[in-house]
């Protein structure tokens, strides 16, 4: 079966092409938003630039099929840049794949969203390769579009409480999505952020962010998992440096986590002990613990997490547990207040990063790291 990118096929020779290419790619979708608009045809969303930053332990492996999903890969005269192909289900999309990180790669597309979203998905929860999305925190959300050279253009907002025991009708609130753009979107988030009823559930889904100047600008709209989409804009490189300046920041992360993790070490024939437990401390109480840790144990998306309850007592569980996304071990102990997560040494710390994003977007947006170095980071 043949490989065909939607554009004539390329041999990147350098950087600048592949950066030029970007650029095509950026344009074409604001020429076809254009085109769209004057001949009043129905054909779905422009093809927008989508830019996917995946984790993985091993590199860029071999890809190979699994339940289904066919991977077709070829290779490039840029060593770090390949071509790859996903079909699935008669579905099919081109990807650009940068390996310059070999743990954080950056995948590049401007096929649909309605194609590339599941593909990309159905790609990282393959048990053949040991890839995870990344997971992106809200204030590390907020961070990224407050950084010098971003502009905050707009937010959306997703909040779907999976652990309630009540009634939606009867809970303050049990679901929340919201899409605000904008010059005045500062404004707008910060007078939700006033409303008490709403504290709990403003975990960001994404944030818009305007990088460049006048003439060469980028509009990108982040999402949580590390998913990029190009809304307006011509400048590869404006649109490339956020995303480094993402994938870096969302490095440094993960590495303090791991250089935190449990282990032991020899020190004059004796064995000590090291690293440190991560606590997630909770305003919102949990009402039951073994239905919380039911919940939480779930195989599938977004924890991808297996395990044994063991209840200690009625205000405290330990869970013995295995990340699905490496098969590392990870134990977690919970009371009404708080989650603490021991992580073993070696053991991928995008497992904790998964559950603490996600646990704020299905239980409590208010949810923090309780570590003076975390903080740091995620502030």
């Amino acid at each position: 079966m043949s490989l065909e990118p939607i554009f004539p096929r390329v041999n990147f020779k350098s950087r600048k092409e592949f950066m030029d290419f970007l650029e095509d790619m950026m344009a074409a979708s604001v020429e076809e938003e254009a085109e769209a608009e004057v001949i009043e045809e129905t054909r779905g969303r422009p093809r927008e630039m989508k830019t996917y930053i995946m984790e993985s332990n091993n590199g860029l492996p071999k890809i190979r099929t699994a339940t289904s999903l066919i991977a077709f890969q070829s290779p490039t005269d840029l060593p770090e840049i390949s071509v790859l192909k996903l079909e699935y289900e008669g579905k099919s999309a081109v990807f650009y794949i940068d390996v310059s990180d070999p743990r954080f790669l950056v995948l590049y597309t401007n096929d649909l969203a309605d194609i590339t979203d599941p593909l990309y998905t159905r790609l990282v929860n393959s048990t053949s390769n040991y890839f995870d999305k990344i997971w992106l925190p809200t204030k590390m959300l907020d961070k990224i579009s407050q950084l010098t050279g971003n502009a905050f253009r707009g937010f959306g907002l997703m909040f779907d409480d999976l652990f309630a025991q009540q009634e939606p009708e009867e809970q303050p609130i049990h679901e929340l999505r919201m899409n605000v753009s904008g010059a005045s979107s500062a404004e707008a988030l910060e007078a939700l952020s006033d409303k008490k009823d709403l504290r709990r559930s403003l975990s960001r889904s994404m944030v818009r962010v305007r990088r460049g100047n006048k003439t060469t600008f980028v509009a990108d709209e982040l999402r949580f998992t590390g998913r990029f989409i190009t809304k307006t804009g011509t400048s590869s490189e404006d649109h490339v440096s956020l995303v480094e300046t993402t994938r870096k920041l969302y490095r440094n992360l993960i590495e303090e986590v791991e250089r935190s993790s449990i282990g032991a070490k020899r020190v004059e024939e004796r064995t000590l002990i090291e690293g440190q437990a991560f606590d997630l401390v909770l305003e919102r109480e949990i009402e039951d613990i073994g239905l919380f840790a039911a919940k939480l144990l779930t195989p599938d998306a977004p924890f991808r997490l297996w395990g044994l309850r063991n209840k200690v007592s009625q205000e405290m569980s330990q869970i013995i547990a295995v990340d699905l996304h490496t098969g590392d071990p990870i134990d977690l102990e919970i009371t009404t207040s708080l989650i603490r997560i021991y992580l073993p040494k070696g053991a991928c710390g995008n497992t904790v990063l998964r559950l603490y994003t996600n646990l704020q977007h299905s239980f409590d947006s208010t949810i923090r790291f309780n570590d003076e170095k975390l903080l740091a980071i995620d502030s």
